[in-house]
């Protein structure tokens, strides 16, 4: 069942995984980076060592960083920047039927992201939706002291001030569960992305599931127009 959109006036987006889909290409670029950004800060292990613990670290936690901030005592905020710096954003899948739909909104956005700001606007450039995104409404990891969106509000209360609405007035668009918690719990209207991927296990409300980009905003057009 579809719910009520039409109430919606702002939207705060994920960038990785929501904006664009991953592949195995882009997953061995991150799992590289990470090995990269690990040498980088002084972990002596040969680089063939390194890919394969961030191989491990995505397959058996999720993330490429794990090994290296559980093995070998590197924080978060130190693998942070040089991770994101080592990913190339031209292996990015673009696609511009995403750029219409979001462009075609003409609601306000604000990207709220676990990566760095210099990610996300080469991100964001590459996928062709930069202007879509004023630089104040981008939000990245650093500028909420490193915390993740699973972990706290911090970063979804700075984009409810970008948007100035409240919680109940937005939507909040993520691939992940796990990042839907608090923004449900503050208020929000929850959407999850699969990208045509498995359906994951959600244990909160989700109040819409969408293979993509495209059928979010068409989803609100069509509450717009029942409106």
């Amino acid at each position: 069942m579809t719910p009520d959109l039409s109430h919606i006036r702002g939207i705060i987006w994920d960038l990785d995984g929501t904006l664009y889909r991953f592949d195995d290409l882009f997953i061995k670029a991150c799992n590289v980076a990470a090995a990269r950004a690990a040498q980088s800060l002084g972990v002596n292990i040969t680089y063939e060592q390194a890919v394969a613990l961030a191989v491990k670290s995505e397959a058996e936690q999720g993330y490429s960083l794990h090994g290296f901030i559980h093995e070998y005592g590197l924080t978060y905020a130190q693998l942070h920047a040089p991770f994101h710096q080592h990913i190339d954003e031209k292996l990015i899948q673009r696609n511009d039927d995403f750029v219409k739909a979001l462009e075609s909104l003409c609601l306000p956005h604000v990207l709220l992201t676990n990566a760095s700001r210099d990610w996300a606007n080469r991100a964001l450039s590459h996928l062709g939706m930069k202007h879509l995104f004023l630089d104040h409404h981008i939000i990245p990891m650093e500028d909420v002291n490193f915390t993740p969106k699973s972990r706290g509000k911090e970063g979804f209360e700075k984009a409810l001030f970008c948007l100035s609405l409240s919680a109940k007035d937005v939507l909040i668009v993520e691939d992940l569960p796990r990042n839907l918690y608090i923004p449900h719990q503050m208020g929000m209207t929850t959407a999850l992305v699969t990208h045509g991927g498995a359906m994951p296990l959600v244990d909160i409300p989700v109040d819409l599931i969408v293979d993509d980009v495209t059928q979010v905003a068409e989803h609100l057009q069509c509450a717009r127009n029942i409106k």
